[in-house]
């Protein structure tokens, strides 16, 4: 009985130990390469909100856009905005979105 509580408990750190090396010999490298973000959530109003950051190459260059949806309206705006302050325009139903660009 002694040694089954013993096996018990070594051979999950035995197994752990031994999995280990192999699943660090190929790590997954992560990066900032993402270009396209979703948000989504609440105005103060109840109202819902989605917006889709993305960037866009314009004659060789590449500008921040942004997809929205909410009390504003709907539509596509160029803008360097960050996405919160974005949120807080599509949440004014009477706010005027303009391009920046």
């Amino acid at each position: 009985m002694g040694m089954a509580i013993i096996s018990a408990a070594i051979l999950p750190i035995f197994f752990s130990s031994s999995i280990s090396p192999m699943l660090s010999a190929n790590p997954v490298e992560l990066g900032n390469d993402d270009s396209e973000f979703t948000f989504s959530g609440k105005c103060e109003s109840g109202d819902t909100y989605r917006l889709l950051a993305y960037k866009k190459m314009i004659d060789g260059k590449s500008y921040a856009h942004y997809d929205y949806e909410g009390p504003a309206g709907k539509g596509t705006v160029s803008t360097n905005a960050t996405p919160r302050t974005m949120s807080v325009r599509v949440c004014r139903p009477l706010a005027e979105i303009i391009d920046d660009h």
